[in-house]
């Protein structure tokens, strides 16, 4: 064990992640800003929280921001949780939409033939004057940066300013405009991070542009689909892929767990987590040697010399992820002893937590 990480320190819990009330509170105040629907707001607010928790390198970036509220959004979260080391791009050619083609499909062709239908707003055109009005009304002007022009003349100069990607949200609704930003900034994204396309389930252009462009790397991502209310097609609005073995879902879940951890244990106290998978669920691993996680006990007698090992430590809480409640049925001994002599402070189906101070 390192000289900088004793056991207590190792384990100590992290700052929670963002929390549910926070991001209602952005996303009721960006509603005016935004025709995303509440609910694709509401799965942006996790996933940017997700993304902090994780520690996924980069900014977070837009294409197609209409006037700016799923941005705004990104952007107060960033603020409430105090990070300043990233930015929120906004990329729009801020004129509206360019014409649709064949490809985009027969809807897309009735869009654009109907200006006086209540959902044409204008073609979607914001101009960058008035998406700057609304950060400076929202506080957030200071998180962000702007590309101006079409995608794709603008992107294949701008990624190189740009940066690493966290998160790529793309909504730019027809083919051209999603393979353009697919194309120039894909490979920006970071390993573990997420790219959401808005108008998979909208527009036929989309679809094709994602599968054209996975098909033609043999890049195996799973696509979520993420399910809204009202008249979204199928139930569904927009899809997400993670660059990664492992997906949003997974992802989303980890974050839950990260927040009923924080909720049951407070801020800086020791814990351990039994965590087979490694989640990245934070704290001291159990079992471990040198602050490294080590094989499970053989036995009985082995959890329990564990067990005892760690409360000498100084360790207070331990939590066991849903992957590792195994545990629980397989060593009794140890099970039986944390009923006895440990407090539970939570159980869900994601997560176990015993306070192993005095009762």
């Amino acid at each position: 064990m390192s000289r900088s990480r004793t056991p207590i320190e190792a384990g100590r819990a992290e700052r929670a992640p963002v929390d549910t009330d926070t991001i209602t509170r952005m996303v009721h105040a960006v509603r005016p800003f935004t025709m995303v629907p509440e609910p694709s707001l509401v799965e942006l607010g996790q996933q940017v929280a997700a993304v902090l928790a994780e520690g996924v390198p980069g900014d977070l970036v837009e294409c197609g921001v209409w006037r700016g509220g799923a941005a705004f959004l990104m952007a107060g979260l960033l603020r409430a949780a105090g990070v300043t080391d990233r930015k929120v791009w906004l990329c729009d050619s801020f004129e509206g939409l360019p014409a649709p083609e064949p490809v985009d499909g027969p809807a897309a062709g009735r869009y654009a033939g109907n200006p006086e239908s209540p959902r044409y707003f204008d073609n979607c055109r914001a101009s960058l004057d008035e998406v700057r009005r609304g950060a400076g009304t929202l506080g957030v002007a200071d998180r962000l940066e702007y590309v101006e022009g079409w995608f794709d003349r603008t992107l294949p100069s701008a990624r190189e300013r740009i940066g690493p990607i966290a998160l790529l949200r793309i909504d730019g609704d027809w083919h051209s405009s999603v393979k353009a930003c697919l194309d120039n900034l894909y490979d920006a994204v970071v390993d573990g991070g997420l790219v959401v396309l808005d108008d998979y389930y909208a527009w036929d252009g989309c679809a094709v542009a994602l599968h054209e462009f996975l098909g033609a790397r043999s890049l195996p991502h799973r696509i979520e689909s993420l399910a809204v209310d009202g008249d979204a097609w199928d139930g569904y609005q927009a899809v997400v892929l993670r660059k990664a073995p492992t997906t949003w879902r997974l992802m989303r879940r980890v974050l839950e767990a990260r927040r009923e951890i924080a909720g049951a244990v407070p801020a800086g106290s020791p814990r351990a987590i039994v965590d087979d998978q490694r989640l990245g669920l934070g704290g001291l691993p159990f079992p471990e040697r040198d602050g490294e996680r080590s094989d499970p006990p053989d036995d009985d007698a082995g959890a329990l010399a564990e067990l005892a090992r760690l409360r000498e430590a100084g360790v207070r809480f331990l939590a066991f992820a849903w992957p590792s409640f195994w545990w629980l049925d397989h060593y009794g001994a140890l099970k039986r002893e944390l009923e006895a002599t440990a407090r539970r402070v939570l159980a869900t189906d994601r997560v176990i937590v015993y306070d192993l101070g005095p009762r």
